[in-house]
């Protein structure tokens, strides 16, 4: 065995006793480097990232405080209501054509609608509501709402009030943060 020389086919020497990395390995092991750090922050990211709960975790949450909105509604207790909503100057109410910013225009607005607690709207919940975690402090639900109510007219008038509501979780518990419903009134019967 004699002692070679020279350059290698990838151009890395190859004088006796000089150790056989060359350019090319050197860059292969950074790479290698930069993958394993990129690969432990991802995971350590992954791990360490809030993950959303279960449906039937965040349904056990959520299905009593939409429970009591209902009853509220039809008590027509617009502050027992509203301790559902983010006491915030950022929760949005979205309905029909209205649009409301801030935890107190919202009540405002609620208090007109149920006439100062004098409404004789009575609401059901025809199925249960469907609940939708999207992370871990955030989740959405969609509700169909029958009503019934006497019109401005006299007349008894049925309404479906279909209703999208993101809450957050919040020091105080879940609350929502932005609504949107729409009242589609039933045809008029003949």
């Amino acid at each position: 065995m004699g002692v070679e020389s020279g350059l290698n086919p990838a151009g890395e020497s190859r004088r006796a006793g000089a150790p056989r990395h060359g350019v090319r390995s050197a860059l292969r092991r950074l790479a290698g480097a930069t993958c394993l750090v990129v690969l432990c922050a991802w995971s350590s990211l992954a791990v360490a990232a809030p993950s959303a709960p279960s449906t039937t975790t965040v349904q056990a949450e959520l299905l009593p405080l939409l429970d009591e909105m209902l009853a509220a509604a039809n008590a027509h207790d617009t502050d027992r209501f509203m301790r559902m909503y983010a006491r915030q100057p950022d929760t949005v109410l979205v309905f029909d054509d209205i649009t409301l910013r801030g935890w107190q225009a919202i009540r405002d607005a609620q208090l007109d609608w149920w006439d100062h607690g004098k409404s004789d709207a009575v609401y059901r919940a025809p199925s249960l509501p469907q609940i939708t975690p999207i992370s871990a402090d955030v989740v959405a639900t969609l509700q169909t709402l029958e009503v019934t109510s006497t019109t401005p007219a006299g007349a008894k008038a049925d309404a479906r009030v279909f209703a999208t509501s993101i809450w957050k979780r919040l020091p105080e518990g879940w609350r929502i943060v932005l609504a949107h419903e729409s009242l589609l009134m039933a045809p008029a019967t003949p």
